[in-house]
């Protein structure tokens, strides 16, 4: 159970001497440049950047796209946390805020080339700032800053028939260390901190995807998905601890299987098989493997999840970085009261594979990487949406 409650980031928050705080700013716009073209079929969702395979047995809905669509989102993110000065205090910098600082864009097109043809096209940026990163540092020069504002990503959706999509992706990413705001300054030596500020690098990928959706029947959907592309320095965390490194560079090619069923209306089931050919830069080949099963289930105000995975040792890690569990069980259940709109409280507990091919493939893009999040935690969330 070694790191167990690592996922409760918020209690840091709760305690002194420290006081987190969390600030959002979420800003979007949609132009909409040439009048509306409505499409024939009714099969080509309006999918997200690295579509996972389907984990939803609910129809697209028909959609009515414009001829050519801008989006643009704007995200900033900050994660501060203040130090009381006072009897407490042990550093000399201790009164000084230490703070992340998280900023992203996103401008993507979306043009229907025909009834049954979509291309999208954009790209994303994002720059990354932890201020006062090191607890031993003068303050003005331990900041760990990383930025791209150029990661261009291209889609091309094709209902190929009734039940069948073909898909076809192109993908830039880069994610950064940024975790200083919440879990507070490094402990390292001044010339320990300079070696690593001048080595840490973001971790990028660069990918290229084709893959095929059929809708079997109405409740069940088979997927399958090929990929190649290059994860270039591998960032993760040293000894179970929160000081980030490096793990080198690697070239990925896989494929995914995928099945989804959906016996009820309100339970669905999927079997997923996953398997990469990881061919490090710096020499030799490792496989990785991933087998998993996962429930959905929702009714009325409650939704719950679990899903159970074998994975195979992970690549691009030391054996120090490696704990000896190949099964790994993920689990969450929240519920929205009728009688409070817009509150939302849950459960999760988390166990990531930490595989390099989970990583690259993954859905969603995590803003930052974080200690906390690559390890065993458990997490009691509220939220509220006004």
């Amino acid at each position: 159970m070694r790191r167990l409650l690592s996922g409760l980031v918020l209690l840091p928050s709760l305690c002194s001497p420290a006081l987190a705080q969390i600030h959002s700013i979420d800003q979007s716009a949609r132009f909409t440049l040439k009048p509306q073209l409505r499409t024939t079929s009714p099969r080509i969702p309006a999918t997200p950047r690295r579509q996972a395979p389907f984990t939803s047995m609910n129809e697209p809905p028909a959609r009515d796209e414009a001829a050519v669509i801008f989006i643009v989102a704007r995200k900033t993110i900050q994660f501060s946390q203040q130090r009381e000065s006072g009897a407490r205090a042990a550093m000399p910098l201790a009164g000084h805020l230490s703070r992340t600082r998280v900023r992203t864009i996103k401008v993507e097109g979306v043009l229907p080339m025909d009834d049954r043809t979509i291309l999208r096209l954009g790209w994303s940026g994002g720059k990354y700032s932890n201020r006062n990163a090191n607890a031993t540092a003068a303050y003005s020069n331990a900041n760990l800053r990383a930025s791209d504002w150029f990661q261009p990503h291209a889609a091309l959706h094709l209902a190929a028939g009734r039940n069948v999509l073909l898909r076809a992706s192109y993908d830039e990413n880069l994610l950064a260390y940024a975790d200083i705001g919440m879990s507070g300054p490094l402990a390292l030596t001044r010339e320990d901190f300079r070696a690593m500020q001048a080595h840490l690098r973001p971790e990028r990928h660069r990918r290229l995807a084709f893959g095929a959706d059929w809708a079997v029947a109405p409740a069940l959907r088979l997927s399958f998905d090929v990929y190649d592309g290059r994860l270039m320095d591998r960032l993760t965390f040293a000894d179970g601890g929160a000081l980030p490194v490096n793990r080198g560079s690697a070239d990925l090619r896989g494929l995914i299987l995928a099945a989804t069923h959906r016996p009820t209306p309100h339970f669905n089931w999927s079997l997923r098989y996953g398997r990469a050919i990881v061919n490090r830069i710096e020499g030799g080949m490792v496989h990785e493997t991933q087998l998993a099963a996962e429930g959905q289930w929702h009714a009325g105000p409650w939704r719950a999840s679990l899903r159970a995975a074998r994975t195979s040792t992970p690549a691009l890690l030391l054996p120090t970085d490696i704990h000896d569990r190949s099964i790994r069980v993920r689990a969450a259940i929240s519920c929205q009261p009728v009688a409070t709109p817009g509150l939302t409280l849950g459960l999760r507990i988390a166990d990531p594979d930490r595989q390099a091919s989970s990583s690259f493939t993954a859905s969603d893009a995590p803003l930052g990487l974080r200690a906390q999040d690559q390890a065993r935690s458990l997490m009691l969330s509220a939220s509220l949406a006004l």
